[in-house]
């Protein structure tokens, strides 16, 4: 397969290649945020809270990038639709495209079904846990100080929905790719990590700072990832910002003892 594709498309196998900034810097960045930006997602962030003790997270840091292994065959079905579906318009269709015209009918079934139970399972995790931390730990301490369990409950139960039509939307009106969409979650989970590790290392970082900094890291690396992929000196998009918020947090003094902010 290599050796038919370095013959037939050479630049499918140099970077940037077939793309016009998509180069080195920033493929190291990508490997960088998705690096930091794995253990932020909500459900391996939360898991982190009812750990017994130190060495199961140890554990879980080392077994739970064993499942990247597989990333390797989707490689090969992108490369492989590159030589067997010259024609493809929409890449997000090469897996099915490939399997329609390779496999019975029957078979092709089969992968579409367990494509959308593994996206309903994931798809499910995150939801839960996205609309529980956000009635739990950013409406109620915020907003809403008196909320009851019980209102806090049924606002994440309505969160979900909520959730789940806005993704429906933007997956059947968006245009994006697989991978920009995966880049663009790993751009906004990241923006997490700075206020994470400042405020356990520096006492000079405040909630209100962090907040602030995640609010505008998470808009600014969407904006940017949506408007092209390589926005910054040909960094990914959200990279920059991850860095801009460590100035920020360490570099910010609280205006009073009670807690505040400014840069």
């Amino acid at each position: 397969m290599f050796a038919a594709l370095a013959h037939a498309k050479p630049s499918h196998l140099t970077m940037p290649g077939a793309t016009t900034d998509l180069g080195h810097s920033w493929y190291i960045s990508s490997v960088l945020l998705s690096s930091v930006g794995f253990y932020m997602w909500a459900p391996v962030f939360a898991a982190s809270f009812t750990a017994r003790s130190s060495n199961v997270l140890r554990r879980n840091a080392v077994i739970m990038p064993l499942y990247s292994i597989t990333m390797p065959l989707i490689f090969f079905v992108g490369l492989s639709a590159v030589l067997v579906l010259p024609g493809l318009r929409d890449s997000n269709l090469a897996l099915l495209t490939i399997a329609r015209k390779t496999f019975p009918a029957w078979f092709l079934g089969v992968i579409g079904g367990a494509g959308a139970l593994t996206a309903m399972v994931s798809a499910a995790i995150q939801l839960l846990t996205g609309a529980t931390l956000f009635a739990k730990n950013l409406c109620r301490p915020i907003l809403a100080p008196g909320m009851t369990d019980r209102r806090v409950g049924q606002l994440a139960k309505i969160m979900v929905l909520v959730l789940t039509v806005g993704a429906v939307l933007l997956a059947i009106h968006s245009s994006a790719t697989f991978v920009s969409l995966l880049l663009l979650g790993y751009a906004g989970v990241a923006q997490i990590f700075p206020g994470l590790v400042l405020g356990r290392v520096s006492r000079r970082v405040t909630a209100s700072g962090v907040f602030v900094a995640l609010a505008t890291g998470i808009a600014v690396a969407a904006f940017l990832t949506l408007t092209g992929p390589a926005p910054y000196m040909g960094f990914t998009s959200g990279f920059h910002r991850a860095l801009f918020q460590f100035c920020c947090d360490r570099g910010g003094k609280p205006a009073h003892a009670g807690g505040g902010w400014r840069v």
